[in-house]
């Protein structure tokens, strides 16, 4: 399964904060960290366009309610 690490180079490419499902707080790079200790509100999910999910071979949807592949 794929691991994101969690750096400042690779949240510097995360596009959590974009996202319409985005609780406003940090920390993002939920595909690396785990879910949201906030609750979600499932609007819509941009995982599948974010270059992390590209560059480490991502499937998921929703990293922020599911956590990450490795959970």
């Amino acid at each position: 399964m794929p691991v994101v690490p969690v750096s400042d180079e690779i949240s510097a490419k995360c596009i959590c904060p974009g996202c319409p499902s985005y609780p406003g707080k940090e920390p993002w790079l939920y595909c690396g960290r785990g879910k949201s200790p906030q609750e979600i509100n499932q609007v819509t999910c941009l995982c599948p366009g974010c270059p992390i999910s590209e560059e480490h071979g991502l499937s998921m949807t929703f990293y922020c309610v599911e956590g990450t592949e490795e959970s």
